[in-house]
């Protein structure tokens, strides 16, 4: 069985419990510059990294324990050529497959690796 294809890095997600003392060191600090970001019922910030790349920032009243699901995940985000044949071969593997939706409706697969972390498959660049 072949491997599903990625086509690069599209963000990591961090999680903050103080979104004021965390703009101050992302724009302070790192020089990053905010990028728009849709209204979710939730705070954050994007930051642009160049060449497409970027940083979500997500706002949680308190971090999780490491057994602890948070609402939030700490996640990177992967860029895939076509979302559904992706999903279709991560059917195929076993792999559990969750669902979302970014802006404007775009789908949104989330897997987990053998240590739970999240992994986010989006249609490429």
């Amino acid at each position: 069985m072949m491997p599903i294809k990625i086509e690069g890095f599209h963000h990591a997600g961090f999680l903050v419990t103080d979104l004021s003392r965390a703009i101050a060191f992302y724009e302070g600090v790192l020089g990053l510059k905010a990028l728009p970001r849709p209204d979710f019922n939730f705070d954050g910030r994007w930051y642009d990294l160049g060449h497409g790349q970027q940083l979500h920032l997500m706002c949680v009243e308190g971090m999780p324990g490491h057994n602890d699901p948070p609402r939030h995940d700490r996640h990177i985000a992967l860029s895939v050529p076509e979302i559904g044949e992706t999903e279709r071969q991560l059917h195929e593997m076993g792999i559990e497959v969750g669902y979302g939706s970014g802006r404007g409706g775009q789908p949104q697969l989330f897997i987990r690796d053998p240590d739970n972390n999240t992994i986010e498959l989006r249609p490429g660049l």
